[in-house]
């Protein structure tokens, strides 16, 4: 037993998908006495991954310089794989599968691990673990990683030959092949999620529409109310304007009135905020517009239709003018990379 009370061990990471391990060795402790070749679930930042022991029994000596920091591998942490784990492993049989568990089978094992995981149900799927943390995705960072030494490549080259171009485009066709594969990741992490928030968006989008029909229908009545109010008013007064012009006219026709002017009372107008105990309403100008003559538009607010000039650019060029329209070819690089 070592400091801590623990083994040290090293160990490699190992990739789902590619089957492979990592280069760099990592030291942990163990809570478990472990064996070279043991498929463990170890802590790496927050969460767990995969990993092969490749070394045990490992001197004090060698992690002391950053012993703080090095992690525990928990009790029960040995999840030995149903059939080839690795390139080269051999396969184990069911009944090795349970053999490094606890007696309360998988989810004491994960309890006692202090596994931490999203779980996202898809629809009527089984569940799935979903560790949404990329950047800590040992394929995911080899895959960077690549891309880094594709990139410093990529602007020390030099294309003078047509060989150049040769390596060049077998060059492009392995790039093809990894965005391919990073974007398969990309997808791998995001559509759990988008789908999560599709059916939530949902869900709420149902739950919430009477509170929009409520909200609509109340302003659509206090708007008419408004409209209403004004209408009248505006009659109103024009009534009066009316009786107003008649007995001015009789005054100059006669000398006098043979009645008093009837005015009508005119509504006050609607205050432009009404105020309570709980909030506030008040009408606020919206103005919009609409086309009744295209043609007489000035030339400032013609609006080009891009989609379709790009349709006829990419189609029909040579075969259909446009004018005031000019087409012209900026080619482009296409890479059809086999494999991948």
């Amino acid at each position: 037993m070592e400091e801590k009370g623990h083994h040290i061990v090293m160990v490699r990471y190992y990739s789902e998908t590619t089957m492979e391990l990592s280069q760099r060795e990592y030291a942990y402790y163990s809570e478990d006495r472990l064996k070279v070749d043991d498929i463990v679930s170890v802590p790496v930042r927050g969460t767990t991954t995969k990993a092969k022991v490749c070394e045990v029994d490992v001197p004090a000596s060698e992690v002391e310089a950053f012993k703080d920091s090095v992690k525990t591998i928990p009790a029960y942490s040995v999840i030995p794989p149903l059939g080839p784990c690795m390139k080269g492993e051999e396969s184990i049989e069911p009944e090795e599968l349970t053999a490094n568990l606890p007696p309360g089978g998988l989810a004491e094992a994960a309890a006692m691990a202090r596994a931490e995981v999203t779980v996202v149900k898809l629809s009527e799927e089984p569940e799935t673990a979903l560790e949404l943390r990329p950047g800590e995705d040992i394929e995911v960072t080899g895959y960077h990683a690549e891309a880094v030494k594709l990139q410093k490549y990529a602007e020390a080259r030099v294309i003078t030959t047509l060989e150049d171009v040769k390596t060049a485009t077998d060059d492009l066709s392995i790039i093809a092949n990894l965005k391919k594969a990073m974007e398969a990741k990309r997808k791998e992490y995001v559509t759990p999620l988008q789908t999560q928030v599709k059916e939530i968006q949902e869900t709420y989008k149902t739950l919430m529409q009477p509170v929009f029909e409520a909200d609509s229908i109340t302003r659509g009545k206090m708007l008419f109310f408004n409209m209403e109010q004004a209408r009248i008013r505006q009659e109103q007064e024009d009534i009066n304007r009316k009786r107003q012009e008649a007995a001015e006219a009789e005054m100059r026709l006669k000398g006098e009135l043979t009645e008093s002017v009837n005015l009508v009372e005119v509504v006050p107008e609607a205050p432009k905020t009404v105020s309570t105990g709980m909030g506030s309403t008040g009408m606020r100008d919206n103005w919009k517009y609409r086309v009744v003559n295209f043609a007489e538009l000035s030339d400032e607010y013609k609006i080009e239709d891009s989609v379709m000039l790009n349709s006829i650019a990419k189609g029909h060029h040579d075969k259909k003018p446009v004018k005031g329209i000019v087409f012209y070819n900026e080619p482009i690089i296409a890479v059809r990379a086999k494999g991948g």
